[in-house]
């Protein structure tokens, strides 16, 4: 579920990186979250970007979708891939190739995996270093909140 997260959040940063062209693609203004993502293909293909490999090398996305429970509201997630500048039991901060640098809180419904010789396994806020290469996935407009933290991502 990590790697559809990720990829989803990876096709908002060509839908940021390949501008407007998703919504002109898709047809709609709706939010609608499948017609974003299937604009994002399409963007991506029209820009010439290659699928995965593009996809790959996002650095950082924002985008928003429908709340699930609440058809009337949305959510705005956030993610970023980097190096942890800073952590502790509350919080996260990464930085970026392109020197953005974004901090999440981190909760107890923070959920951490830890990536050692190309295998995956639960772990913990505290297991993360500073230096780590991460992939941070979090939801919020103001204050942003850690939902996953893929610790030795590549």
């Amino acid at each position: 579920m990590l790697k559809k997260i990720v990829i989803a959040g990876s096709a908002a940063a060509v839908v940021l990186g390949a501008g407007t062209a998703a919504l002109a693609v898709s047809g709609s203004n709706s939010p609608n979250s499948s017609s974003t993502v299937q604009g994002a293909a399409q963007a991506g293909k029209a820009a010439g970007l290659g699928k995965r490999a593009e996809l790959r090398r996002a650095l950082h996305a924002s985008w928003v979708t429908r709340d699930a429970k609440n058809s009337g509201s949305f959510v705005t997630h956030d993610a970023i891939r980097g190096q942890v500048t800073a952590v502790s039991a509350s919080s996260i901060t990464v930085k970026a190739a392109d020197n953005v640098s974004e901090t999440y809180a981190v909760n107890s419904s923070t959920k951490v995996r830890s990536r050692a010789d190309g295998k995956g396994k639960a772990g913990t806020i505290g297991e993360v270093k500073s230096g780590d290469q991460v992939i941070v996935l979090g939801t919020g407009s103001g204050t942003l909140t850690a939902t996953h933290v893929l610790d030795g991502a590549k």
